[in-house]
């Protein structure tokens, strides 16, 4: 069996060392949940947010780069444990240890510890509501096999799509085959080819929906109007690197490090803990390109559409996507409007803004560099078409944005 100091040691978890309170008797925590992925980073915030709260607190933390506080001869044993236990190998090892353990992963229920996790059924659920909200009719799942969060959100997507999960298509492989980007995906591919289109892809989480949608466009597989792809977790950069972005349901993450920290304050102060495992609702599908698209409209409007998702940026206007378009503009115009409840000149400003609206909140690009690479030719009509639609200036929504992430 492994031993629980040598995993703590050497496992990739890295956290710096932190202090809250000053004097009295301070609570040692082991901090463990991973840091080089957006669902660590937010788990670990809203521990030290609760933390800072209590103000006895100690945060420890294991990594390559960072000194063991175990080898530190005044230091005693931790108190409590907050860990992301992803592996049976990892349990094993916390399963031995007698102190008390809070897991945040969900991978292995039933495994004895403590949990604060996302409610992965409510999460596939709601993927569920919001792809057949678009029109589709025909759905898909790819996640991890054999993983509980995994399962879990295909049984709630499953549920929301109106069909049992047995019933479901599913691709599944084992977490590991997911992260590794050199794996051959030949069975991935022939697979998605194999999809009635247009079908909806619910991918169990964002490294899932990546390697997905890579596999559609290296397939000649169009994303979102052959399969359109959603994601879990919102990890952010991962979604805005992807190529079309990458939707994803937005967990609360900081609200699960939160619920973790205070069940493990629970139990060390000798309450009665009210249940072994706190759930924590996500939050709202972020919207991106990789599932824009209404099912059910005609193909002269989904072609419209495609059109400009490629060219808005660029500047163009009606005339040139009219010309592209196997059509005269009025009746272009008409059924789009029909079928969108918008001008085709409506949905091309929508288009430029939606992706200023990208670039302001992922990028440090210069606000002309902005509105150029969103196609509004001046930063003067960048900044009235802006505030048009959001009541303020791009600057000031950047600023909002970005402290809104740092609470988050």
């Amino acid at each position: 069996m492994l031993d629980l100091r040598a995993l703590l040691r050497h496992t990739r978890f890295a956290y710096i060392l932190s202090h809250f309170a000053q004097g009295g008797m301070m609570l040692r925590i082991e901090l463990l949940v991973g840091l080089d992925d957006a669902y660590g980073r937010a788990v670990a915030r809203g521990v030290i947010r609760w933390a800072k709260s209590r103000g006895d607190w100690k945060l420890y933390g294991y990594g390559r780069l960072l000194s063991d506080p175990a080898e530190d001869s005044s230091a005693r044993a931790a108190d409590g444990i907050i860990a992301r236990i992803e592996s049976a190998e990892d349990a094993r090892a916390f399963a031995s240890s007698p102190t008390p353990v809070v897991d945040v992963a969900g991978a292995f229920p039933g495994a004895g510890f403590l949990e604060a996790n996302d409610d992965d059924f409510l999460a596939g659920r709601r993927a569920g509501e919001y792809l057949r909200g678009l029109g589709f009719r025909a759905f898909a799942f790819c996640g991890a096999e054999r993983v509980e969060w995994s399962q879990l959100r295909r049984r709630g997507f499953a549920e929301a799509a109106g069909m049992q999960a047995s019933r479901l298509p599913s691709f599944e492989r084992p977490l590991e085959w997911w992260r590794d980007r050199r794996r051959d995906e030949a069975d991935l591919a022939a697979w998605l080819r194999s999809l009635p289109f247009p079908t909806a892809l619910f991918a169990a989480n964002d490294v899932a929906g990546l390697k997905a949608s890579e596999t559609c466009r290296r397939s000649g597989v169009a994303v979102p109007d052959e399969l359109a792809v959603l994601g879990v977790d919102d990890e952010d950069l991962l979604c805005e690197l992807a190529e079309p972005s990458l939707s994803s349901v937005r967990l609360d993450c900081e609200g699960i490090g939160m619920a973790a920290a205070a069940l493990l304050d629970e139990k060390l102060r000798g309450g009665a803990v009210a249940s072994r495992t706190v759930l924590v609702a996500p939050r709202e599908v972020v919207e991106r390109d990789s599932t824009r698209i209404v099912v059910g409209s005609d193909r002269l409007v989904a072609q419209a559409l495609s059109w400009i998702r490629a060219n808005a940026h660029r500047g163009a206007g009606v005339e040139e996507l009219v010309a592209a378009l196997p059509a005269c503009r009025r009746t272009v115009e008409s059924r789009f409007k029909a079928g969108m409840g918008r001008t085709l000149s409506q949905a091309l400003a929508d288009a430029r803004l939606d992706r200023a609206k990208r670039l302001l909140s992922s990028t440090d690009l210069p606000l002309d560099s902005v509105a150029e690479a969103a196609g509004f030719g001046s930063l003067q009509r960048f900044h009235i078409a802006f505030k048009d639609r959001e009541g303020m200036s791009p600057g000031r929504w950047r600023k909002g944005v970005r402290e809104e992430n740092r609470r988050r």
